[in-house]
């Protein structure tokens, strides 16, 4: 399956979606309404992104290419937590604590922790179950059972006395890998059959109005009975997978120009590099949350045009050495 615009598009609204909360949350500003956007709406963002993963990864895994992917992924995931080192390795009080980060994933970085898992997971559904049919009905089985799963030990952390960890729920097996689960079924899905058999543009937006506003009225539900505060209860699941999987299949629905792709790699700088720039915005005083947004998004976007710049000229600089070398080993002496 070739690149969508539309996905990249998606990409890039959820990417702006974890700006805005991890704005939130690391400047505080904590309101009624930021609290009803945030758990109604923006909450989807990351499982949303896991949906899309799972998406784009069955052509990957079609063409036999799941041992590259996974290696460039643990590379990247690696780096970048050496890139955040002086945020977090700190905090860790010894070697051990330090092992256990890097296996759940320090700061936000616990996603593509987490996607290595989950696609770990169906990469081993798909080796282990050949037949089609029986690979799919295991895929979607275990995608909602795991993801009820997860629900049930946020439910139990959230309700009871019992205090779980985050990362005992929000990991690769109960988070990534249900949704992850279901973006690969829908790109399976329209490989076998094409995008007819979705419903048109404007049903699907409908649709997702609708439940949308039912995701609201479950934030407010939840504003109402426990108060102005980041910890929520754990989502209602079939409401949370059906907002993600209609808002995927809307935007499928939409023939997007063909410019929109460049969304797609400036989702990424987004997602890694917003969270520096946020430490940096509050280590120089600028907490307001207008501030924080547009730091948070014009700066990992600046940084990466400024590196793409450098990286050109660099290059550039490379070859007219080894132009002028190659001139200079001439044995005419012609220049």
């Amino acid at each position: 399956m070739t690149r969508l615009p539309s996905i990249d598009v998606l990409k890039f609204l959820l990417a702006l979606g974890v700006v805005w909360a991890h704005s939130v949350l690391i400047g505080q500003h904590y309101s009624t309404a930021a609290y009803l956007f945030g758990q109604g709406l923006v909450r989807a963002a990351v499982p949303t992104f896991a949906l899309v993963s799972g998406f784009l990864f069955h052509a990957t895994s079609r063409r036999g290419r799941t041992r590259p992917w996974l290696m460039l992924m643990s590379g990247a995931y690696l780096m970048w937590c050496l890139i955040y080192g002086p945020v977090w390795v700190m905090s860790e009080p010894d070697i051990l604590h330090l092992l256990g980060r890097l296996v759940v994933g320090p700061l936000h970085l616990w996603y593509m922790a987490a996607l290595i898992v989950a696609v770990l997971m169906i990469a081993a559904v798909v080796r282990l179950v050949p037949d089609p049919v029986a690979q799919r009905r295991w895929l979607l089985g275990s995608a909602v059972a795991l993801l009820f799963t997860g629900a049930a030990l946020q439910g139990i952390d959230f309700f009871t006395p019992v205090d779980l960890p985050l990362n005992v729920y929000r990991n690769g097996i109960f988070v990534e890998y249900p949704y992850a689960a279901l973006g690969f079924l829908l790109a399976d899905k329209i490989h076998r059959d094409g995008r007819d058999w979705m419903p048109a543009a404007l049903p699907l937006w409908l649709l997702l109005g609708v439940l949308a506003a039912l995701r609201l009225a479950e934030a407010w539900l939840s504003l109402t009975a426990f108060g102005l505060s980041p910890a929520a209860p754990p989502e209602f699941p079939p409401l949370a997978m059906a907002f993600s999987v209609t808002l995927m299949m809307a935007m499928l629905r939409l023939d997007l120009p063909d410019w929109t792709r460049r969304l797609g790699k400036l989702s990424m700088a987004l997602y890694f590099l917003h969270y520096l720039v946020l430490l940096g915005a509050l280590s120089l005083g600028l907490t307001s949350m207008a501030a924080m947004m547009v730091l948070g998004v014009a700066g990992p976007i600046l940084l990466t045009l400024l590196g793409r710049l450098l990286w050109r000229e660099m290059r550039r600089f490379l070859r007219q050495r080894e132009e002028t070398a190659e001139a200079w080993a001439r044995p005419d002496g012609r220049r």
